[in-house]
């Protein structure tokens, strides 16, 4: 669907290295990248919240459960240890 293309491909790399973030070209039709860069979401979301954790260690419970500690069902994640 080339000729639908609204972003070319440079300009959303552009884009991406102004901002300082990472830049992944999808297709949700086609299934490219779609589990890759959730996965990598994912990723970025896990370290930000050990970040927080490590900042304010009083936030490591929550519910009377640790976030650090992988639930034992639920996730499927290799990842993601949160």
């Amino acid at each position: 669907m080339e000729e639908e293309r609204v972003v070319s491909t440079d300009r959303g790399r552009q884009l991406a290295e102004q901002l300082g973030v990472e830049f992944y070209e999808t297709s949700a039709k086609e299934n490219i990248n779609v589990k890759s860069v959730f996965e990598r979401l994912v990723d970025i979301i896990c370290d930000k919240m050990s970040e927080s954790l490590d900042s304010e260690p009083a936030m490591l419970q929550a519910g009377g459960q640790k976030l650090t500690e992988k639930k034992e069902q639920g996730n499927n994640s290799p990842n993601c240890n949160c």
